[in-house]
């Protein structure tokens, strides 16, 4: 239950960083106990490789542990955490969820970075910035698999400092620090069910239009 949890509080605030700087606001020391709270028992941390694409090429892997999360996701814990995300991004404490997203970063050429991501996101039709063990996340790439889509997932949290600093720059411009964060022929979408959401797009019968404009379907 623990790992579970844990994961999924990764999700949403990103890995606990090695020296955080303390900061002298209320909203601060408050998302920095959540924070504490959410990865004190995280127990899988992130792991050194480079991004991976699905472009309908390789062979899946067994969805196993996925599925599991993905199970987590949709029970009341799991919905509970996603309301309280939800929340936290329309409430002021967001700026601080940036701030920290920053400090996880530390410094970097931010002009580089933004125009790494910039490519990222220009030169793909879909593309998905990723946790690997978040359970939104997963059940995001297994629709687009299901769907029959091509996309490039980058996993920033096996992406070393790059993820990190990919991931602050995303905060800046999108004002979103949770994972996933999708870019449909170079527009955000948001995550899994917020932003509006690829789920909420789903419903309303507009994804497939747009992975078809996009020309990201098979």
């Amino acid at each position: 239950f623990w790992l579970k949890a844990a994961v999924a509080a990764q999700a949403f605030f990103g890995p606990l960083p090695a020296m955080a700087r303390p900061r002298r606001s209320a909203a601060g020391v408050f998302l920095a106990g959540v924070v504490l709270l959410g990865a004190g028992t995280l127990f899988v941390g992130p792991s050194p490789a480079g991004p991976s694409s699905r472009l309908g090429l390789a062979p899946r892997r067994a969805y196993k542990d996925d599925e599991e999360r993905v199970g987590f996701m949709d029970s009341p814990i799991g919905q509970a955490i996603g309301a309280l995300s939800k929340a936290l991004s329309d409430s002021p404490l967001n700026d601080a969820k940036i701030w920290l997203a920053k400090q996880q970063a530390g410094e970097y050429n931010e002009a580089e970075v933004s125009a790494k991501l910039n490519s990222y996101i220009k030169d793909n039709s879909v593309v998905m910035f990723s946790y690997s063990k978040c359970p939104f996340c997963i059940k995001a790439k297994k629709e687009l698999d299901d769907m029959g889509a091509k996309y490039l997932v980058l996993d920033v949290d096996k992406m070393g400092d790059e993820g990190k600093h990919l991931r602050a720059e995303l905060a800046e411009r999108t004002r979103r620090t949770s994972m996933p964060n999708i870019f449909i022929a170079g527009e955000g979408i948001g995550g899994c069910n917020d932003g509006p959401g690829m789920m909420t797009l789903k419903k309303e019968g507009t994804l497939l239009p747009m992975l078809e404009k996009a020309g990201a379907m098979r």
